[in-house]
């Protein structure tokens, strides 16, 4: 038994918005993955990074939700702490 992942990539068409997609199927663990999340599956090679699915709809899905890439969007912001200790406000009488 192993304990790394030796992908056995087919290339399969899907239809997305009338115009045809190959993606990546890996024969081995019956999961999808995104061809633009993990390009490296298209020549035979494991990705760094990407997203799978077990089943056409949802990578359907996730390749129409690619136009708006709502994941970039969204950016995180720091919150600026004040820092104590400079200027006091005490109301002296």
């Amino acid at each position: 038994m192993s304990s790394r992942w030796a992908p056995r990539w087919e290339l399969i068409k899907i239809t997305v918005n009338g115009r045809q997609e190959t993606v990546c199927y890996d024969q081995e663990t019956k999961l999808y993955l995104c061809p633009r999340c993990g390009p490296e599956c298209l020549k035979g090679g494991i990705p760094t990074s990407g997203s799978y699915f077990f089943n056409q709809q949802d990578l359907l899905n996730h390749l129409l939700a690619h136009r708006y890439e709502l994941w970039n969007k969204k950016k995180h912001k720091e919150v600026e702490e004040e820092e104590e200790g400079g200027e006091e406000d005490e109301d002296e009488e």
